[in-house]
């Protein structure tokens, strides 16, 4: 997991900082009606599922299509998977719980068109399903179970693509994660 955040801090790191000419503007207002975007990132994920303790690391990917002009945005629909880990440890009886997080569901965004050169703007909502693996052990023995759960919540994101096809892509909210972080490609 380490390795993948460092992967794509360099990443950003050298397209802030590598010169113009190597690196081209992103097309004006790159969500539109047919377009096709798929991201994938890593950040914090939100704890669904269990006593509520603490952030944990997660992966999320996801893809969008523009499906309908709205103003000076476009409406898009498409879905999203996420996996998230969490872990705790009680020192006091030496107890240890541990939550794996498996999230998929449908999303839809409103990508507001500020006509600047390769920003993408949007907030939307996720509908879905979940899927809790948690386990804990006390003394004797471990214990476990797998429980369903729906799952929803609100994202706001933003986009900068460097080319035509290839941007950085951040979402915050109460979504699969609180905050992430990650890369974004134009199939169309």
């Amino acid at each position: 997991m380490n390795k993948l955040l460092k992967i794509i801090v360099i990443m950003v790191i050298f397209v802030f900082v590598s010169p113009r000419g190597v690196v081209a503007q992103g097309p004006l207002d790159p969500v539109r009606l047919g377009t096709w975007i798929v991201n994938a990132g890593a950040g914090s994920g939100t704890h669904f599922f269990g006593n509520g303790v603490g952030v944990g690391p997660a992966l999320k990917g996801s893809f969008e299509t523009g499906m309908w002009d709205l103003g000076p945005g476009v409406i898009t629909l498409g879905g999203e998977a996420t996996i998230s880990f969490f872990s705790q440890h009680y020192g006091i009886d030496n107890w240890n719980e541990s939550w794996v997080n498996f999230i998929f569901g449908a999303r839809g965004a409103y990508h507001y068109g500020w006509n600047v050169e390769g920003l993408d703007t949007y907030g939307g909502i996720p509908l879905g399903i979940g899927f809790c693996a948690h386990g804990w052990d006390h003394h004797a023995g471990n214990y476990g179970y797998t429980p369903v759960y729906p799952y929803g919540g609100i994202f706001f994101g933003a986009s900068y693509f460097f080319t035509k096809t290839f941007g950085v892509n951040g979402e915050v909210g109460y979504n699969s994660t609180y905050a992430n972080i990650g890369v974004v490609f134009k199939l169309k």
